[in-house]
């Protein structure tokens, strides 16, 4: 008689479902835009090169530094992460540049 196996499908189901993004801006130019990073992985050295190179393309570009935000890894990581959209929407933030590490 022949072996028989179970088949099992690696592929697990889906843990988080797929949204619909958000419209592209039309421009950078006049927008408020946050830096957000998780203090991990050269953000320090990172971030001022793409703001100013941002600053030169879109002149009316407003820059919310990553330091107005705070670490957003570490033991309030829940609680930060959790409060962000408020913030972002208090601020009158239009697009968000996340520097998080993996």
């Amino acid at each position: 008689m022949d072996a028989q196996y179970e088949v099992v499908w690696p592929k697990a189901p889906l843990g988080v479902q797929a949204r619909r993004s958000a419209p592209r801006l039309g421009s950078l130019d006049g927008t408020r835009v946050a830096f957000l990073w998780d203090y991990l992985f050269r953000g320090d050295e990172l971030f001022p090169i793409l703001a100013q190179a941002l600053a030169e393309r879109f002149p009316a570009i407003e820059i919310l530094s990553f330091e107005e935000f705070g670490n957003l890894h570490g033991a309030d990581e829940r609680e930060r992460v959790g409060r962000l959209p408020d913030d972002l929407r208090s601020r009158g933030v239009d697009a968000v540049v996340s520097g998080m590490g993996c």
